[in-house]
């Protein structure tokens, strides 16, 4: 697995484009490792093509998340038809630790996580 890191964090966000349309498909809690578990459903990554027919190829993909050492997580009902616009993701100060703040929405998310580390690992599956 990667981990997104403060050097790598602006190229993580812009490849997958702030995960603008994508899908939060499954939420796992490991409630004793602090940790949860997220699978993605990607709809934009990497650079999209130009088709003949004037649409994009978006190169949709499914992507796992794993939130390590929660501190703080927030998370409202999910529905089927619920998808991102503009996911947060920044480095924050809390308590006068640093952590990253995955959030599906800066305003009114959906899923807020404040976590010490982010690992991820792209899937390499369409959906």
């Amino acid at each position: 697995m990667n981990q997104i890191t403060k050097e790598n964090l602006e190229e993580f966000f812009t490849y997958y484009h702030g995960f603008h349309d994508s899908f939060i498909k499954e939420i796992h809690y490991d409630t004793f490792g602090a940790n949860i578990e997220l699978l993605i459903y990607v709809y934009w990554s990497g650079k999209p093509l130009l088709k003949e027919n004037n649409t994009y190829q978006t190169n949709r993909t499914k992507m796992k998340m794993v939130l390590k050492e929660v501190e703080q997580c927030n998370i409202k009902e999910i529905f089927s038809w619920d998808y991102i616009n503009q996911a947060f993701l920044k480095y924050v100060k809390l308590n006068n630790k640093e952590f990253l703040c995955f959030a599906s929405e800066e305003e009114e998310p959906m899923l807020y996580v404040v976590c010490k580390s982010i690992e991820y690992e792209d899937l390499k599956e369409s959906w």
